[in-house]
């Protein structure tokens, strides 16, 4: 039993670690965020007559409008957000023990890496409340 649970488990981290890497930070803005972003570039490229930025701006600014989707960007957050406690309990996991066989190096590295996981997984919540916030605007 514990063999399928770590197994899905590690399943579980291995799909959503596809997931994200390809995610840049700017991904995390509301659909209508993103258009703004690109409208704001386009008038710089405009203005400096840079036409190869502007054609490569105008087909990323049609891809945004036609496969932008807020609710696809609320998924990605919460499997983030999910990603990250995952890792978190599994972090607590090894640290407790590695504390139970009172590993003094085990336990400093996994401290740390605890509050490495604790740190990302506030600031994927404050990204989403953010998100949350910009939504509603």
């Amino acid at each position: 039993m514990n063999h399928s649970r770590t197994l899905k488990g590690t399943l579980l981290v291995l799909a959503l670690s596809v997931t994200f890497p390809a995610m840049a930070d700017n991904n995390w803005q509301t659909c209508k965020e993103k258009q703004q972003q690109i409208e704001q570039q386009l008038q710089y490229a405009r203005a400096n007559d840079n036409q190869k930025q502007i054609n490569r701006l105008n087909r990323k600014k049609a891809n945004i409008a036609q496969n932008c989707s807020n609710e696809d960007l609320r998924r990605k957050y919460t499997l983030r957000i999910d990603k990250l406690n995952y890792n978190l309990n599994d972090t607590q996991r090894k640290l407790d023990k590695a504390l139970a066989k009172k590993d003094s190096h085990k336990i400093a590295h996994l401290q740390n890496k605890l509050n490495e996981n604790k740190i990302k997984l506030q600031q994927a919540k404050q990204d989403f409340a953010r998100f949350e916030q910009a939504e509603k605007r």
